[in-house]
Parts: C-alpha cells; structure tokens; sequence
C-alpha cells in the first residue's frame, strides 16, 4: 500500500522508507545519513557530499550548495563500451533519458534504481555503523537480449579539510594522490590549524582519504581536468569520450577522484560492484587495512543489514499505532532519524552546512534520546556543560574539532541546561546526573547541580526593575538582536520559560538540600507571575518584549508585528497566569497566527528593516521568522493547544507541520515531505506554504515531542507514567509501546464514548490504579485506558 502519494512519490506502507518516482521534484529531495562520525548527503538525483566530523571543518569531498541545479557529488557513470552510449547511476550529472527510474530513502540509507537502454542498474548508498567509510553498491543486471559490455566509472572533487575552499588554485598545490590495489589515496599537506609554534599553514590535513573498488581496475585518474576536459562538465565530460582514463595520478592538477572497472553481462545476468570512500585518522587507523576490509561485496551486504538492524533497534524502542497515518509516521521513524542522524550526529544539512553544536539547540535535540537510549540524552549533556563558564553563561555554539566558538549575550542560552536537565531526570530517574563532575570552558569544575545553579544566578542578575528578565542581544529568536543590546529591554516570552524552568526545579533543589537557594526561586516565581501579569498584558494578549527605550513589541500599539506566538503559547505552557488570559491569548492566536501550514510566529510581518529591532524585520516578509511559520515554535502552539483542551486548534496546529500531509499541495510545499521543514512561508508571500531548511532544523524533536507527550498525552514523571491523552473525538483510541530500559511498557488507549480527552480508567497489569508506576523489572507490563 502506498501512503500520501504525490506526483513525486510515496511512503511504503510500513512508513520506513519514501519513494521518489520522479527525479524532477520542486528541490532537491535527500537523505542525511550518519554514524556520529562520519556522514553522508544523497539527494535523490545522486548528489551529495561527505565529511568526518563536521561538514564544515572536516569535509571529504566538494559541494557548493545549488538548490536550484543540484550538480555536485560523487557520481557513478555507466557506458556501453560498443556503442559509447552512457548515463549516470543516478539520474545526475547526466539525466538521460530512461526507461524507469526511482529512489528510495530509507532510515540510513538511499537507493538509486535506474534502468536505460534495457540496462537495469541498483546503487545502495550508506555509511558503515562503526568504520569511517561509506559505500556505493551497485548492481547490474542486462536486461537485453545480447552480451553487453559495459564499463562503471566514477567521479568526484575532494576537499580533505576545512570548507569552503574558495581559493582553489591555492589549495589544490597541497594534494598528493596515490594509486595502488584498486585504490586511490589522497594527502593533502595543508591543514587548517596552526603548528606547535603556532604557524598557520605549516601542518597537514590530519587524515587520508581513499576510494577504492571491488573489481580490479580498467584505468583511472586523480586530476579534474582529464576527467572533465577544458570547458566540459560533468553531463559530457570528456572521459566518456575516451577508450581509457589516463591513470594520471600526480600532485601537478586538480584533485579529483575516478576509478573506472569494466564488466560483460550475458542476457538476464547481473554482477555486483563495491565502490567505498573514507578517510583515516593518521596514527589511529589504517587507510589500507580499511580499504581492502570495507570494498568487498559481501562485507557491503553485511555492513547494509548492520544498519537497518541498528536503527530499527534503536528507533522501535518506542512505537506508536494510531489512525493518523502522518502522525505515526513522523513519530516512529522519520521525525527521530531526522533528529539523531541529520541534526545531533551529521550537524548538517542541505541548507545549512554546520561546523559545530549550538548550546541550546542541540541540547533541546537530545530529548529525542530519552525513550530510545538515555546514555546519549546523558552524553550529549555533559559536553553542552563542559561549554560554560563559571560565571554560568555559556558558548553560543562551539566548533566540535578543536574547540571555540562566540560567547553568547543570549539571555536564553544558558538556562536550556537546568532545563533539559530537569525534563532528563523526570524521564529517567537518573539522579546522579546531578552530582557528575563537569569542567567549565574556563577552568574550574563542579557537580552539574552547580552548573544549573550558576546558569539560574546569572539570570537572576539580569532583571529589569519592573522584575522581568533582560533580553540582551536576543532570547530564543535570535533574530530580534537590536531589541535589547544595551540591557535594558525586557522579554516577556523569557520571563515565562523561567517560570516554568523555576517551578520544575526547585524540587531538585530541595532534593539536594539547597533549601535557601530554592526559597529564593520561590521569590522569583512570585516576582516573575506577578511582574508578566502587570506589565505585559496588552489586553487580548502579552506583548512579546520591551526594547532598551522602553518601547513595546508585539504589542496593539504596533502597526507591525503586533502579536508573537511564542508569548501566547508558554503563558499557557509555564501557566503563570489565569485561565481567563490563557483563554484570550490563544483566541488571538487562533485568530491571527493559526493558519492552513501551522502557526506563525508573528502578525503582521514586517516590511520595512527596523535596525532597532534586528534582523528579524530584514527578512522579505512572510519568510522564516518575519511572519512565516518557524516550525520549531509552532511546535509548542500544538502543545499549548493540548494544554486548553482546544482539539480542534491543536489538531490543525499539528497537522498543518506534519510533513507527510503536505503531499496533498506538494508542489506548493516544494520540500521533502518526510522530514521537517525549518519553516514554510506565510500569507503574505508570493509562495504561501513554500517549505524550507529542511533536515537541520531543531523543529524534528520537538515535533515527535509533542506527538508523544501532549496529544498522545504519555509523559514519564518521576516514576510514574502520566496519562492525559487530547486526541479526535472521532478516534477510537490508540496504542503507545516504549522500553524503560528493558522493560516495555504498552499502553492501549480505547475512546467508546467518543470523547477528545478525559481519563475514565486506568488498569495496569489487571488491577485499576490512579497512577501507573514505571518498573524496571525486565518484564512486560500492559496499560489499558478508557476514555470518558
């Protein structure tokens, strides 16, 4: 059965894998594939790029991001060596005409399936779990009726090290590529960091690539312009021309990569070919032991079903069954292989190449870890805590090969740490967390209780006389970055994630005997509840902040941007004020904010820079935060709407951000619609809908955060498991599995009365109970829920 069919494509009735039938889609459509080390991007024509580490300071080969051409990658071309007709693997660079071709994405892998001139061809691209090394297994099979003799040759630019490489002509002086075994082997003798003496440019790249295959070679060549040829491209080069590669190999050109293999197939025959690239860490691993283990058939087919197994181990370690395809789509796969695989290991996508991890951004990410494997939620901490300092700010974000990164003046950074923290503890149960010993960026150590501790405190020192927090160069939007630069604008949506961030751990506080501490945050919430609720309510709404003049933002007294999502939702979500105003806020979301594709940040958009605000205002309006829908925000819309018990809001909320029902205007959507997009344009834009910055977007969490927590409604919490399901009406009920270590939980939720929320029943293992305790027994334990 095929699920949300477009023109393009469909999901596979297990949801685990989409299918593209068209290579000509609105962009480029791909998959980010990684290990935690080394990564891969494979867009659906064959495109794509690879790096170790980072993309940014660790990339192995070229690509200059076009989204409109898509023309960079490591290419596969197949020729008929009789009649010198060829075409690529993929259906780049050369986009011949075929007689099938389709894609498949899948959870750690792409499949290029093409068939021309009645020769059928199937490339698996993938990344090895454990090996810093990725493969191109391709078969062939002759679907003629005559011997066919073809030959395979492949193509791409290397990078070996910090991107971009703008100055080519310098940097390809440093190239030395080998040839031996079927292999090519690439140093470069330029490296991106100074020397012991702290000489810049006298270091070497810190590794060696190398491409290998599984055949033995026919030719090959290392240099760009014997492959291309003066003046040609990768659609024609001139290679395809030739009898031969030249088997030029030398530091004297262009550094490229290309080893070509030739193959005889009888009619109905098919054979089997491993290309590989990796890149070994010099002193560590062995670029020769790694090519001659990895570039082998049968190791490839056992590399493949090693990473299907490990990531259906790791994804369906919580699995979801309800009557909304998308939703359970999104929530057990693609949403949680986006987040772990594109947006926590490979820190980048086709939009957006990055170089390190943002403080609050990543940390918000690892929640995906918690009902998978709360050991990387855990991990994944304790390095963002390394990153602050003892005054208790943090990094903004930090290159993750050598370190360093801006010190932020975000006034929100900081306090995402207590706050993962606490919803880490009440997930898991592992209070030891709290007394791991962490070093600050600028020496010192302490407990991560002390780290939280120093994070709330610097807070604290930055509050306005009215009693609300400072914004400084921004909060959360990072785009508002000329409200608050002088320290004297406020935020009001800072002042609710505090309240909310206040209320959850002081418990912990006490816990560890902090009583004082925690007394004085009682001050604060009081101060905070109080404060928000004099000064920021604007009638049928809270403004958003208040600039270092004084002057309002989000407020009815703006002609633009006069009312900000992100206010209305966490009044609702840290409840610091009264039923009556969460009420009137969401009513003017639902009013102004809540459209067909989510909700937008902002009413109306700006249309003119305003440098006393940032820029936010500099965007065109209607794109991204400037009136558009930032789907990371309109994430906590669904939750704040589940909080009210607006079904109806919340549903439309969520649905309008669920990528899958976006193939119903795809073409409007223009994005994958098997990952979350970072936004899609607002009202006013030429392109209402348009999706974009897909992949690495922190909204793929949140947005199976939400799906779990709020609209399923099944939330750990210090042991024990909270059910409050919002759902439809019309459902008549739903199942929910997760393992608590090795222990699994499921729980089956039933709705005869045909109601959106309320809990009737609770039976756990055959007796009724108020509260289902979370064991760690090794056993199964069944919840059963009625609704009423």
């Amino acid at each position: 059965m095929k699920l949300f069919e477009s023109k393009y494509g469909y999901f596979t009735s297990d949801g685990k894998e989409y299918v593209i039938t068209n290579p000509r889609t609105p962009r480029p459509w791909v998959n980010v594939i990684s290990n935690g080390d080394y990564s891969i991007i494979a867009s659906h024509t064959g495109s794509g790029y690879s790096w170790r580490g980072n993309a940014g300071q660790n990339r192995i080969t070229r690509l200059y991001q076009d989204l409109i051409k898509d023309n960079w990658g490591k290419y596969v071309y197949i020729r008929d060596t009789e009649s010198g007709k060829f075409w690529s693997a993929g259906w780049k660079p050369v986009m011949a005409e075929y007689q099938s071709y389709e894609v498949v994405h899948g959870i750690g892998y792409t499949v290029y399936r093409h068939k021309v001139d009645d020769i059928y061809s199937e490339m698996k691209v993938f990344v090895s779990i454990d090996a810093p090394i990725e493969f191109m297994y391709i078969i062939v099979r002759n679907d003629a009726n005559k011997t066919r003799k073809l030959d395979l040759t492949t193509y791409f630019e290397w990078v070996l090290g910090n991107f971009p490489d703008e100055h080519r002509e310098f940097h390809k002086l440093f190239f030395d590529p080998t040839f031996k075994n079927n292999t090519i082997f690439v140093k470069k003798y330029l490296g991106q960091f100074p020397d012991e003496k702290g000489r810049w440019n006298n270091t070497s790249w810190d590794h060696i690539a190398f491409h290998s295959v599984s055949l033995a070679t026919k030719s090959y060549t290392c240099d760009k312009e014997s492959f291309i040829g003066m003046y040609g491209d990768e659609r024609n080069p001139i290679a395809m021309k030739l009898e031969k590669l030249d088997n030029k190999c030398d530091r004297f050109g262009d550094a490229c990569s290309s080893l070509q293999v030739e193959i005889t197939l009888n009619p109905g025959e098919e054979k089997k070919v491993v290309f590989t690239i990796g890149a070994a860490k010099i002193g560590e691993e062995d670029p020769n032991l790694l090519a001659e283990k990895y570039t082998n058939v049968e190791i490839a087919e056992q590399e493949f079903e090693k990473v299907r197994k490990f990531w259906m181990d790791l994804l369906e370690r919580e699995l979801v069954e309800t009557p909304d395809d998308g939703l359970n789509i999104m929530t057990n796969y693609w949403a949680k292989y986006q987040a772990i695989s594109g947006r926590i290991w490979a820190k980048s996508g086709y939009y957006q190449v990055s170089a390190g991890y943002g403080f609050r951004d990543q940390l918000q990410d690892s929640q995906i870890f918690f009902s998978l494997r709360p050991e990387l939620a855990k991990k994944q901490i304790l390095l963002h805590a390394e990153h602050q300092f003892q005054e208790g700010d943090v990094l903004h974000w930090w290159f993750t090969i050598r370190g360093g990164g801006p010190r932020t003046h975000c006034s929100d950074d900081l306090l995402w740490l207590p706050f993962i923290i606490q919803e880490y503890i009440k997930e898991t149960m592992d209070y030891s967390i709290l007394d791991e010993v962490v070093p600050y960026v600028d020496g010192g150590k302490g407990t991560i209780y002390e780290h939280c501790k120093k994070a709330i405190e610097k807070a604290f020192k930055r509050f306005s006389p009215r009693g609300l927090p400072l914004i400084g160069e921004n909060d959360w939007n990072d785009g508002m970055n000329a409200v608050g630069t002088d320290w004297k604008g406020e935020s009001i949506w800072l002042a609710h994630f505090m309240y909310l961030l206040l209320k959850e751990f002081i418990p912990l506080m006490e816990l560890k005997g902090d009583s004082k501490f925690a007394a004085k945050c009682k001050d604060v919430l009081e101060v905070l509840r109080d404060s928000v609720n004099k000064y920021a309510w604007d009638g049928e709404w809270f403004i958003r902040a208040t600039k270092d003049d004084g002057e309002k933002l989000g407020s009815k007294e703006n002609e633009e941007g006069f009312i900000f999502l992100n206010a209305q939702t966490w009044a609702v979500i840290s409840d610091i004020t009264d039923e009556e105003r969460k009420r009137k806020a969401m009513e003017s979301v639902k009013k102004y904010l809540l459209k067909d594709f989510g909700a937008l940040l902002l009413y109306p958009a700006y249309t003119k820079p305003r440098s006393d605000i940032g820029y936010i205002t500099r965007y065109a309006p209607g794109l991204r935060e400037n009136g558009g829908v930032y789907t990371h925000a309109a994430t906590w819309a669904v939750w704040a709407f589940a909080l009210m018990r607006d079904v109806e809001a919340m549903y439309k909320a969520y649905k309008g951000i669920c990528p899958p029902y976006r193939s119903f205007d795809i073409d409007n959507y223009w994005a994958e619609p098997y990952v979350t997009c970072g936004n899609s344009d607002g009202p006013i834009s030429p392109h209402y809908g348009r999706g974009g910055w897909t992949w690495y977007t922190g909204s793929a969490q949140w947005l199976h955060r939400v799906a779990t927590h709020w609209i399923l409604g099944i939330r750990p919490n210090y042991g024990y498991l909270d059910i409050d399901p919002v759902i439809p009406a019309d459902w008549d009920g739903f199942t929910y599995k997760r393992f608590f270590g090795d222990t699994l939980y499921t729980v089956v939720v039933k709705n005869p009365n045909k109601v959106s929320n309320g809990v009737k029943e609770i039976v756990f293992d055959g007796q009724k109970v108020q509260r289902v305790p979370i064991l760690s027994d090794g056993r199964s334990h069944t919840v059963e829920v009625t609704l009423g």
